[in-house]
């Protein structure tokens, strides 16, 4: 999606969401697409980003392993960034088809927003998806190759049910219609899976999606456990701004719709560079050395396109 951008919204209003990482920042929207973006110049970011190197990432999931043995967390994503110079050649619509063509199964996106970035993700991931009386929302986490056929691990299997607790938890204190859950399944996603649980609320009609939203985001799946100490300590931790990874996106209001996905696989386009960025969640079984492969393995998402 493309154009001007607001961060307003009013009541049933259509528009395409894209909302930064941070809970204390403001979604904008996209209320109308500028057909001629892509025939004209794109305004990007001169800003230069260093890439996190494999000592500082590993570095800092033993940090958390050992706040979390310690009783200060449960869980925590240690996010890392890639950065790579941008090839001469690089299109980013070209990269945005290939990846439409390769993930059918994931939310393909590109989002630009002049003075705010190009975004570019393919997401495997629902954060809200709304029709008229029925909401929808998911508990994603622990990641395998995709050709691992192994058990799930005790680590994996405690992280996912770390993120499935905080979501029934959150939502069964707003929300009073019926809440049902699905025991989780392996859910397919490009190079690697993960351990999915489904949410399902009917409702009465009256949408509920922005109170899910401001409730849930950022789960323990993108943030940690206790949701907003975790979401300062990666903050204070990691040696860039996350600024839209890990956020949300996608169309609100668009025929009796709403579909937000969380920014995950996604890489951000610069005037000179390509930044790719991934997480892990991390407890306190993790091994810093695996969390760093699996962080390889969701960059190549994307990266393996390029």
């Amino acid at each position: 999606m493309m154009g001007q951008a607001t961060h307003r919204l009013k009541g049933n209003e259509s528009a395409f969401a894209f909302a930064p990482f941070a809970p204390t920042q403001k979604a904008f929207y996209i209320k109308s697409q500028n057909s001629s973006s892509a025939k004209t110049p794109l305004l990007l970011s001169t800003e230069k980003q260093k890439s996190t190197t494999k000592k500082r990432y590993t570095d800092l999931v033993k940090k958390i392993i050992s706040e979390i043995r310690s009783g200060e967390f449960s869980k925590i994503v240690a996010a890392r960034v890639l950065a790579l110079r941008k090839p001469a050649s690089f299109d980013p619509f070209a990269l945005f088809q290939k990846l439409c063509d390769r993930y059918t199964g994931a939310f393909v996106s590109l989002t630009y927003i002049p003075g705010v970035g190009l975004w570019i993700g393919a997401s495997p991931e629902i954060l809200v998806s709304e029709k008229p009386t029925k909401l929808t929302t998911y508990s994603l986490a622990g990641t395998k190759v995709i050709d691992d056929d192994t058990d799930w691990s005790a680590k994996e299997m405690e992280e996912q049910q770390i993120v499935t607790d905080f979501i029934h938890k959150k939502l069964s204190k707003t929300i009073s219609d019926k809440i049902t859950l699905k025991a989780p399944v392996t859910h397919d996603a490009g190079r690697v899976k993960h351990l999915l649980s489904v949410f399902t609320i009917h409702h009465n009609g009256k949408s509920i999606w922005r109170k899910v939203v401001k409730d849930l985001h950022p789960t323990p799946a993108v943030g940690g456990m206790p949701q907003r100490r975790s979401v300062d300590f990666v903050s204070r931790e990691e040696s860039f701004d996350r600024a839209f990874y890990a956020g949300y996106l996608g169309p609100v209001n668009q025929n009796g719709r709403t579909d937000l996905f969380v920014n995950l696989r996604c890489m951000q386009v610069t005037e000179k560079q390509l930044l790719f960025y991934a997480g892990c969640g991390v407890t306190s079984e993790s091994n810093a050395e695996k969390e760093w492969l699996e962080s390889e393995k969701k960059i190549d998402v994307l990266k393996s396109l390029i």
